[in-house]
């Protein structure tokens, strides 16, 4: 879906959701050639800029929620594709970062393009903040009952933990390109624009990677205590299997065909075998409880 905006110095070109038509619609109105396209059509195109004969083509990564899982673990590429007089944003989802760019901030291209990131470095801090939450909220879980799908949510934080990394870092890395590249980053405010951008990006590496390492802490804690678990009820489990091994012992002795004492006397045997078994499983119950193993 082509959505078109007219500005002072520019327009705009919007291609959001794009069918097989837009993408031919880029390829014959706007001389994009097929690479490109191509490139644009990959979700795990990483950041990058490359420089063509009649445009340059910006690929940043945002962050994005899944409206069908409610999941918010990905990241999804943006496509920014700049000429003389035009830019154009195309995105394989809807990309609602774009809508919250106010008309202040469409001065110019590189003023427009600037803006782009920041807010992106932006939502990242916003999703951030929830992937967090998410945390503590399954840790509040955990310390009453660990439950697997608690576990689960722990490790779908730390994937977006990885992905956001790797996207900031390339996020970075392009706009250390732009700010290269001859006229793109002049004046003061686009300046002050692409260290606001940098400082929030930068500010989202560092959140990552202390929530990383809290996450981390948090998941070897829990993996600790399901340890001992385990190794409390394999013990429990070893010691009733040894205290139910005494009247074993006395049932397959008893049991064989062979002259026994007091075979003759059926009540005298029964009352002897009883108490032969109750002194073992007493003995051994005493002897482990006095572990605290049972």
């Amino acid at each position: 879906m082509f959505i078109t905006e007219k500005l002072k110095t520019f327009s705009w070109v919007n291609v959001g959701n794009p069918d097989h038509d837009d993408f031919e619609k880029l390829q014959t109105e706007y001389k994009i050639d097929e690479d490109t396209i191509s490139d644009i059509l990959d979700p795990d195109e990483q950041p990058r800029l490359e420089i063509e004969d009649d445009y340059k083509v910006i690929i940043v990564r945002f962050p994005i929620v899944n409206r069908e899982t409610g999941t918010m673990w990905h990241t999804e590429p943006l496509s920014i594709i700049y000429s003389p007089g035009r830019v154009i944003t195309v995105c394989r989802k809807r990309c609602d970062i774009l809508d919250k760019i106010k008309p202040a901030d469409k001065e110019s291209r590189e003023e427009f393009i600037l803006n782009i990131i920041y807010y992106i470095a932006e939502s990242y801090l916003r999703f951030l903040k929830d992937l967090n939450k998410r945390v503590l909220d399954s840790k509040k879980v955990l310390q009453d009952q660990i439950r697997k799908q608690e576990l689960m949510a722990l490790l779908e934080v730390e994937n977006s933990y990885t992905l956001y990394m790797a996207a900031l870092k390339g996020n970075i890395a392009v706009l250390d390109k732009l700010e290269k590249v001859r006229g793109f980053v002049r004046g003061d405010e686009n300046r002050e624009l692409a260290e606001d951008a940098r400082i929030e990006l930068n500010q989202g590496i560092e959140v990552v990677t202390s929530y990383s390492k809290m996450l981390k802490s948090i998941k070897e804690t829990f993996e600790s205590v399901i340890n001992m678990d385990s190794n409390t009820y394999i013990n429990r489990l070893t010691m009733w299997n040894i205290i139910l091994v005494a009247p074993t012992l006395v049932v397959g002795y008893y049991g064989m065909n062979m002259k026994l004492p007091f075979a003759e006397n059926e009540s005298a045997a029964m009352v002897i075998f009883v108490l032969i078994m109750c002194l073992l499983v007493g003995y051994a119950t005493y002897a482990i409880a006095r572990r605290h193993v049972v």
